[in-house]
């Protein structure tokens, strides 16, 4: 039965995307509580109750030929993808990550197709290779609609000669019920410094560690807590053995999503040292959880961060200023407590959850009529 025999009661939406994904899951889970119908067609493991999961998994041949053989895999998982929507009927296949989960949505032949595209998709990979390039440009031109976080990454899509009315700058918003500041002034650490960016190169999570000995020679009780892992973990853990301040540093690896918003609480000061962002879904939660933000000087984060009003930017590749900013923001408490109110306040107002996620349903429900 279509949505439209339905009254645009319930919709069947199909995501092909890493079902492994945090942002996946918040997707998949605010439609499956609004009582819609949630397919994901994946190649990764990963469990989100309530929904189907099709996992196409590595489909290459046993006997592998660089460049061939990721032509065959391609084409295996568009048959096992196109099967799968056959199948199950969707009334909207949705692709996240143009370069790879995205183009292979639009290779299903699916409408109406919606594509949203994360950050670096557009940022990095559609200025690398000329198949990235083109699996970028094949993947946005086949939808009918493009979610952006950002207006940068806007003009980035536009620039592919991607039409403006498809497109919609949409945050993913953060869940302000549980990220908010701590009830009591007590679970602030205030000499606490936390990062939650992942250990891979564009989160440049060694640059915080260069810094950490600066800081720590002008604030000695300053404490810093890296939650993350990745392809770069045994560089990171080799910087802090080597920076003289290892005591000071803690590798917790990566949260759980449901632990977040405690280790944020936490936190006096916030650090991103990201090189290339969309709208850092982070830097939202920790500006919703009140910790002081010192981000990189980046149009993503320049969207949500005033430079010495609510927040400190510091340039990439600076670790002298980004500890000086840590520092200062260390040595200020009232500067702290002045941002509380009206980051959380930017969050709910700009990029809350659910408030964010019913205006992908509306455009859903827009395009189905």
């Amino acid at each position: 039965m279509s949505v439209l025999e339905r009254d645009l009661v319930f919709m069947h939406i199909c995501y092909v995307a890493d079902a492994s994904s945090v942002h996946v899951h918040r997707w998949a889970s605010f439609f499956l509580d609004e009582g819609h119908q949630v397919s994901i067609i994946t190649d990764v493991s990963g469990d989100i109750p309530g929904a189907e999961v099709y996992n196409v998994g590595d489909l290459l041949p046993s006997v592998r030929i660089p460049g061939i053989s990721a032509g065959l895999q391609i084409m295996a998982k568009v048959r096992h993808i196109r099967r799968i929507i056959r199948v199950i009927q969707p009334d909207i296949v949705h692709g996240h990550y143009a370069t790879n989960y995205g183009f292979l949505a639009a290779l299903s032949g699916f409408q109406p197709l919606f594509q949203t595209v994360h950050g670096s998709d557009v940022l990095v990979d559609a200025s690398g290779s000329w198949e990235q390039r083109w699996f970028v440009r094949y993947a946005l031109q086949k939808a009918v609609r493009i979610t952006v976080v950002a207006d940068h990454m806007a003009e980035r899509v536009s620039a592919m000669g991607i039409p403006t009315e498809r497109l919609l700058v949409h945050q993913y918003g953060v869940d302000t019920e549980r990220f908010s500041p701590p009830v009591e002034s007590s679970v602030r650490g205030q000499y606490r410094i936390v990062s939650t960016r992942m250990f891979e190169w564009k989160y440049n999570v060694g640059e915080l560690v260069h810094a950490a000995s600066f800081v720590i020679a002008r604030v000695p009780r300053a404490e810093f807590v890296l939650a993350g892992d990745g392809t770069d973990r045994d560089q990171i853990e080799g910087l802090v053995a080597a920076s003289g301040v290892g005591a000071s540093i803690s590798l917790v690896g990566r949260q759980s999503h449901g632990d977040i918003p405690d280790l944020l609480r936490s936190a006096a000061v916030y650090v991103s040292t990201s090189v290339t962002d969309g709208t850092s879904l982070s830097l939202l939660e920790a500006m919703a959880c009140g910790a002081f933000p010192v981000v990189t000087d980046i149009p993503g984060n320049r969207s949500w961060v005033v430079d010495g009003e609510n927040g400190f930017l510091f340039p990439t590749g600076n670790p002298e200023v980004l500890s000086d900013r840590i520092a200062m923001a260390l040595e200020d408490q009232d500067l702290r407590a002045n941002v509380v109110a009206r980051n959380l306040e930017m969050v709910r107002t700009r990029g809350e959850y659910r408030s964010s996620m019913k205006i992908i349903e509306a455009e859903y429900e827009r395009v189905l009529r």
